[in-house]
C-alpha cells in the first residue's frame, strides 16, 4: 500500500509530503534532511536567537524533527529515532509526540487520530502547529488547509479552529489556547567563585519550548536532543508568563545549576544563577583539550563562525586548549584557512588557548590526522579527492605527519573506527605511521565507538609501540544539530598553569587520560600515565592505585593489562597489587550508562594512557598482535595497488615501500615475542 505522510505547520502549510528523505552519505556526516533551499530553517546556525519559527512551504524530516525537539518534553520520544545527531528513522509517522495534530486518510475517509490538549502560546509570537497526515490510500491526495500558523496578539483564554482538506474530504478541529503575555527576564551567570562566567544554557519557558536570546547562537545536543546556547556573563529576553526553568553548566567539571522562576505579567524578573563545580582539574595541574573542532565546515556558503564565537564556546565549555582545524570537506574548498596564525590565536587568555591547526584528510585509503602546534600549514592539506588539484593518494600520511613533527607539532589519528576491522576502519595507515615513529596519539574518545577504538589501540600498544590517548569531538560548530565541542576531551598533566609548549610535550608523552565526563587519577608504583617502570626479570607485583570521580553514574572501574581486564570494581578507589610475568602496559578505564550530560556518546567513558612496565629490559611484544598488523598492512598494500590513484608508478611504489618498512617492524615484534616465549 502506498503510504504518504504529510506534516503541516503554517499558513502556506509546512508540508512534508511524499517524504523519503535522502540518507546520510556517511555514518556521522552532517546531513540536513531539509527540503532543498531550506537548510537555514533548523540546520545552519545563526545569531537570531530563537523565539519563534517562521515556516513556509515544504520542509524535510530533519526540520520537522528539530522543530519538535524544541519542546523539551518531546526529547524522550525523539531520542530513539536518532543516531547521535543523525536520524536512523526518517518516517514522519514516527514523530508521534503529544503536541502534534494527527490525521489519517484511509478508505476515502479523513479522520483525526490525535488532537493536542490546551496549547500554551506567547502573545504576539508566531506558533507553527505541527500537523501530520498519514495517507493510507493508494492514490496521492492534494492537501490544503488553513490557520496552521497561529499568531494571537492578546493574552488570555482563546479557541482556534483549524481546517484540513485532503482526498476530497474536510476536517475541522477547535483547539483550546492559553495565550500568555510576554515578560522580560534577565539572567546573570556567575561562576562558583561569584565572578561573571560563560556557560552552556538550557532555557525552558512556560509553554514548554526552548528559547535563545537574540544575538545568540542556538544549537542542539547530539544525544539528549535538547536546544541550548552559549552565553557570557548575562543575557535577557522576553518569555511567556508562568513557570520558567533556567539551567546552566560549563563543560565536564560542573554540575547542572538550575533555578525556577515564576514570571508574573508586567513584572520584569532578574535572576542570578551560580554555577557549581564538582571538580577543578586545572587546579590539580591537568588541562583539557578537544583535539578536533571545526568552527566552519561542510559547505563553502555558510562560513559564519568567528574567532569571537570560538572563544565563547571555549570558555563556556571550559576547554583549556581548543584545537581548531583548517581542513577541506568534500572538495577543494579549505575551511578556516584565514584564521591560521602559526601560534595561539590573539583571543587566547591565561589557561584558555584557541589555536587553529590542521586536519590532514585522505579521501579513503589512509585516514585522517589532526595536528597540534603547527608553525606553518602542512601542504597538501588533503589528498585523494577526485576532481580537485589533489586528486592522487599522494603523499602518504606518513610524509605529512613527519612534516608536522619536524616543526614541533603533535600528530593524532582521529575518529578511528566504529568496528575494529580493516575494512570498517578509516585510520588504515595508522599502524604504518606509528611503527615508523610519526604518530603521537589516537583519538580513542571521538565521534565513533570508544570500545571499538580501544581494541585497535590495545593491539598497537601490545606491540610495544608508545601511543598516547587523545580525544576529539569533530564538532561542526556552524551546524546547529551536531556535536558539542568539549563533549569528549583529553586531560594532560602539565603543570600549575597552562604552558602550551609544555602541554604539547606531555601530550606526546602520554601523561593523559581521555573522557566524556569522569576523571581518573591513576598510578602504577607511583608512576603516572606515560611513564616507564623498569624492574628485574623475575615475576613482579605492581601496585595500582586509581581514583575515579564522576558527576554521572558509573558501572565499573577496570584495570587493563596488555588489552585484558585483570581487575574490575563497581566503584573506587582501587589500591591493588597486580602480578606481572612479562613486560606490560597498564591502564585504567571507567564505564557507565548514558546520562543527559554525556553530550556526544552512548555511555560514560574515561580511559588513561598506559604506564609501561619493562621486566629485565624486555620490550612489550605480542606475536598475535604483530601478526594482526602484518596482515592489516598487507591488505593496505593490496588496496593501494588496486584502488590507489597516483600520477606516476614511482609515487605508488614509494607509498608501498613505506608499508613494507612498517611490516618489517611488526615482524621484529613477532620474533621478539616468540623468543621471549621460548626463554620462558
Amino acid at each position: 500500500m502506498k503510504r504518504i505522510v504529510l506534516a503541516l505547520a503554517s499558513a502556506g502549510l509546512l508540508i512534508l509530503a511524499f517524504i523519503r528523505s535522502r540518507p546520510a552519505e556517511a555514518r556521522q556526516a552532517a546531513v540536513s534532511l531539509s527540503r532543498p533551499g531550506q537548510e537555514d530553517l533548523t540546520f545552519w546556525v545563526n545569531r537570531n536567537g530563537l523565539d519563534q519559527f517562521n515556516v513556509e512551504g515544504e520542509v524535510g524530516f530533519g526540520d520537522m524533527a528539530r522543530i519538535l525537539m524544541r519542546r523539551r518534553a518531546n526529547a524522550e520520544g525523539i531520542r530513539p529515532l536518532r543516531d547521535r545527531f543523525t536520524f536512523r528513522i526518517q518516517d514522519m509517522a514516527a514523530l508521534d509526540t503529544p503536541d502534534v495534530l494527527r490525521a489519517e486518510l484511509s478508505g476515502g475517509k479523513l479522520a483525526w487520530r490525535h488532537q493536542p490538549a490546551t496549547l500554551v502560546l506567547a502573545a504576539g509570537r508566531l506558533f507553527n502547529l505541527p500537523t501530520i497526515l498519514v495517507n493510507r490510500d493508494e492514490q496521492p491526495a492534494r492537501v490544503t488547509g488553513s490557520f496552521f500558523k497561529l499568531l494571537i496578539p492578546n493574552a488570555g483564554p482563546a479557541t482556534h479552529t483549524v481546517t484540513l482538506r485532503a482526498g476530497g474530504r474536510e476536517l475541522s478541529a477547535t483547539l483550546a489556547l492559553d495565550v500568555r503575555p510576554l515578560v522580560r527576564l534577565r539572567v546573570h551567570l556567575l561562576d562558583h567563585d561569584g565572578q561573571p562566567a560563560a556557560a552552556r544554557v538550557y532555557l525552558t519557558a512556560s509553554d514548554g519550548l526552548a528559547y535563545t536570546p537574540r544575538g545568540h547562537i542556538t544549537r542542539m545536543t547530539a544525544m539528549s536532543a535538547e536546544y541550548y546556547f552559549h552565553a557570557q556573563d548575562s543575557f535577557e529576553l522576553d518569555l511567556p508568563a508562568g513557570p520558567t526553568l533556567i539551567e546552566a553548566t560549563r563543560g565536564q567539571e560542573y554540575e547542572i545549576a538550575s533555578q525556577r522562576v515564576e514570571l508574573q505579567p508586567a513584572q520584569p524578573a532578574e535572576v542570578r544563577l551560580r554555577l557549581r563545580r564538582w571538580e577543578n582539574m586545572a587546579a590539580r595541574g591537568w588541562f583539557s583539550a578537544d583535539a578536533h573542532i571545526h568552527a566552519n565546515y561542510t559547505a563553502a556558503h555558510h562560513q559564519v563562525i568567528t574567532p569571537d564565537d570560538v572563544r565563547l564556546q571555549t570558555l563556556a565549555e571550559d576547554i583549556n586548549n581548543a584545537n581548531l582545524i583548517v581542513a577541506n570537506s568534500s572538495n577543494d574548498f579549505i575551511h578556516d584557512q584565514q584564521f591560521f596564525e602559526g601560534r595561539p590565536h590573539r583571543l587566547s587568555r591565561p589557561n584558555f588557548v584557541v589555536y587553529w591547526n590542521e586536519e590532514m584528510r585522505n579521501a579513503g585509503l589512509y585516514g585522517h590526522m589532526s595536528f597540534f602546534n603547527l608553525k606553518t600549514l602542512v601542504h597538501p592539506i588533503y589528498s585523494g579527492f577526485r576532481d580537485t588539484p589533489n586528486w592522487e593518494d599522494y603523499p602518504a600520511n606518513y610524509n605529512q605527519a613527519k612534516a608536522a613533527q619536524e616543526q614541533g607539532g603533535a600528530v593524532t589519528y582521529v575518529h578511528p573506527t566504529m568496528v575494529p576491522t580493516f575494512d570498517a576502519t578509516s585510520s588504515r595507515e595508522l599502524p604504518v605511521d606509528l611503527a615508523l615513529g610519526q604518530v603521537d596519539a589516537m583519538d580513542v574518545v571521538s565521534n565513533v565507538d570508544e570500545i571499538a577504538s580501544v581494541e585497535l589501540w590495545y593491539r598497537l600498544l601490545s606491540c610495544g609501540l608508545r601511543l598516547a590517548i587523545s580525544a576529539g569531538t569533530d564538532s561542526f560548530t556552524n551546524v546547529a544539530d551536531h556535536y558539542t565541542p568539549g563533549g569528549g576531551r583529553v586531560y594532560v598533566h602539565s603543570g600549575a598553569r597552562l604552558d602550551y609548549a609544555e602541554w604539547i610535550r606531555n601530550y606526546k608523552r602520554g601523561r593523559s587520560f581521555a573522557s566524556n565526563g569522569p576523571v581518573v587519577f591513576f598510578t602504577a608504583n607511583g608512576r603516572e600515565p606515560g611513564e616507564e617502570i623498569r624492574l628485574p626479570a623475575r615475576p613482579q607485583n605492581v601496585r595500582v592505585k586509581a581514583e575515579v570521580r564522576s558527576h554521572t553514574p558509573l558501572d565499573k572501574i577496570e584495570v587493563v593489562v596488555n588489552g585484558r581486564v585483570v581487575l574490575s570494581r563497581p566503584s573506587g578507589p582501587v589500591d591493588e597489587e597486580i602480578p606481572l610475568d612479562r613486560s606490560s602496559w597498564i591502564a585504567v578505564r571507567a564505564l557507565g550508562p548514558w546520562h543527559r550530560l554525556i553530550l556526544n556518546d552512548v555511555q560514560a567513558f574515561a580511559h588513561t594512557s598506559p604506564v609501561y612496565v619493562l621486566l629485565g629490559g624486555q620490550r612489550i611484544a605480542s606475536a598475535s598482535d604483530a601478526r594482526f598488523h602484518i596482515d592489516w598492512i598487507e591488505r593496505l598494500i593490496a588496496r593501494i595497488q588496486e584502488r590507489g590513484k597516483f600520477s606516476t608508478p614511482e609515487r605508488k611504489q614509494e607509498v608501498i615501500e613505506l608499508c613494507r618498512r612498517a611490516i618489517d617492524v611488526y615482524r621484529e615484534v613477532e620474533r621478539t615475542a616468540e623468543a621471549q616465549r621460548s626463554d620462558n
